[in-house]
């Protein structure tokens, strides 16, 4: 069955002056791997006021992947596009929980606003 995870990735504007959302949203869709519903990379996709989220439930992240590759190539080509030495014009945020309560990996671009959070809590089974 496999370890699995899940995974939310955050992109947003710093200053939507600079970058509006039709901007945002048009980076997303030419450049983050989009699939198909019935497959198990598919994702819950929200876009909004000024930022695109995307949202993997129960899913294997493993770094040789090739959706795992492709989204970490797709957020690299954000880097590379919205933030220099002299500007940021938007942030990023990943955050990936393992199955382990010690396992959680979380990325943010400089300048980030901290939108993202993990809460762990104690429920009954």
């Amino acid at each position: 069955m496999g370890y699995r995870s899940d995974v939310s990735i955050i992109f947003y504007a710093v200053d939507t002056n600079k970058l509006p959302l039709p901007a945002l949203k048009l980076w997303f869709e030419e450049n983050y791997p989009h699939r198909q519903a019935e497959d198990e990379w598919s994702a819950k996709v929200t876009i909004d006021h000024d930022y695109a989220a995307v949202d993997y439930v129960d899913v294997k992240w493993y770094a040789d992947y090739e959706h795992v590759k492709a989204v970490t190539d797709a957020i690299l080509k954000f880097r590379h596009t919205f933030q220099t030495d002299t500007h940021d014009y938007a942030g990023y945020e990943f955050i990936r929980i393992g199955e382990e309560t010690s396992d959680i990996e979380e990325e943010r671009s400089d300048y980030c606003q901290y939108r993202m959070d993990v809460h762990r809590t104690i429920i009954y089974n």
